[in-house]
């Protein structure tokens, strides 16, 4: 469009309006589910106290159940062009909480300020940038464009919570980026891989009641949530290094990074809602532990990103060794993004405008043997993890995610166990 000045005869386009900072956003996402839950139990060794009966692992919630999961609070900003931020605040948080019936139902999951630029996974920049990013945020390896609302084994087990850390980053040319940070540790704790992850040493289970709200799920090991004090004293430091091909604004591109990370765990650390500690404490097991040697605790590993028309494909390696106690193994996603014209109208808006499928493998392999009277000893088995569903956009910032999970776990005697999980999710973000 064009504007014609008055005498002049020459066509002058119209000014352009500047971009205002500093700008903010606030939203709101809600979560409800539907979840049908397969019952499986396996009775552990652990010379419990007479007072507690057989005492086994168990399936937290069996059968079906209609959930609120989540409400979350965002706010995101930008005070100018190179300084941002972010908060979220989850509220009820119920696939989160660790133990499920006694941890806290408010959890900050987001706060921090970046200065500088930070360009987004398979996104060229203009030339080469550099950032400083400080408070609670993810690790930068982690999966933030899950297609599922689920998690794999390894997005469970490694980065699933964000950090209080110090975070730099930047890029070299267009092509090649670094990212480094120094970290308070999350807590090594436990949790069942699935959608809840189960009551462990809460209150009720005692040898007077011994009656937990939920059961104890099928427990492997990862890092918890943040405390709100460094648990060690010491600090993560990790580092990566990266390659990026595509194109400057997005579309087809492919990323690949490889990482590092290392830190000490501490003796002990407190977990809100169960007389359980972390990290070494865990595993000792109560006096029939592990077979670990020292403290160090050390993963690396390497991410791939890709993005080819509307194949969207993520996958994780991961060798991770804690207190000498080994494990390897990966996680791979595809999804395929089907837009749609809408299946039809409700007054002027289209609805169901596209469907996304998409499938997950992930494998846990430990090179550990553990005795089998350790009080959990899910946590030494080979696991493997298939993840398969479907999104639809319903209208724009809702969609509904119907999946199915299915754990295959092998014991130390050869004995496979397998148990499903069906997940629906009504997301929706004003």
């Amino acid at each position: 469009m064009s504007v014609m000045l008055a005498g002049t005869g020459a066509a002058q386009e119209p000014p352009v309006a500047e971009e205002q900072w500093p700008r903010f956003r606030l939203s709101l996402e809600v979560k409800a589910n539907y979840r049908d839950s397969d019952a499986l139990s396996f009775p552990v060794k652990f010379p419990f106290p007479p007072e507690f009966g057989q005492v086994s692992l168990e399936t937290p919630s069996p059968g079906s159940s209609f959930e609120l999961s989540n409400v979350a609070l965002i706010g995101e900003g930008e005070l100018t062009p190179h300084i941002r931020g972010r908060v979220k605040i989850h509220v009820i948080d119920l696939y989160d909480r660790n133990p499920t019936s006694s941890d806290e139902v408010v959890n900050v999951r987001e706060a921090w300020l970046a200065f500088g630029t930070m360009a987004p996974t398979l996104e060229i920049p203009e030339g080469s940038t550099f950032y400083l990013l400080a408070g609670k945020a993810p690790r930068f390896t982690k999966q933030l464009d899950r297609r599922l609302e689920s998690y794999g084994l390894w997005g469970t087990a490694v980065g699933r919570f964000e950090q209080v850390q110090v975070q730099l980053g930047g890029t070299l040319g267009r092509h090649v980026y670094w990212r480094a940070h120094a970290a308070s540790p999350n807590p090594l704790f436990f949790r069942d891989p699935n959608a809840l992850a189960g009551d462990n040493g809460t209150p009720e289970r005692t040898p007077e009641e011994n009656d937990p709200i939920y059961g104890s799920g099928f427990p492997i090991i990862y890092d918890t949530k943040a405390s709100d004090v460094n648990p060690t004293g010491e600090w993560e430091v990790g580092a990566g290094l990266g390659f990026r091909l595509g194109a400057a604004g997005g579309g087809d591109g492919l990323d690949v990074l490889a990482w590092y990370f290392e830190r000490e765990l501490a003796d002990r650390a407190r977990i809100r809602g169960t007389y359980y500690e972390g990290e070494l404490e865990l595993l000792a097991g109560v006096g029939i532990p592990l077979p670990v040697e020292g403290r160090d605790k050390v993963e690396f590993g390497a991410n791939l990103h890709a993005r080819l028309g509307g194949l969207r494909l993520f996958g994780q390696y991961v060798d991770q060794e804690i207190a000498g106690l080994g494990r390897t193994g990966f996680e791979v996603e595809a999804a395929w993004r089907f837009p749609l014209p809408g299946l039809f109208a409700s007054g002027d808006q289209p609805v169901v405008t596209w469907i996304q499928p998409a499938v997950r493998y992930s494998t846990i392999d430990n090179d550990f043997v553990g005795p089998a009277e350790f009080v959990a000893p899910s946590m030494f088995w080979d696991w493997e993890k298939i993840d398969a569903g479907v999104r639809v956009g319903i209208v724009r910032g809702t969609d509904l995610t119907i999946e199915l999970a299915r754990n295959r776990m092998t014991l130390l005697s050869g004995q496979v166990l397998e148990a499903d999980e069906l997940l629906a999710t009504l997301r929706f973000m004003l």
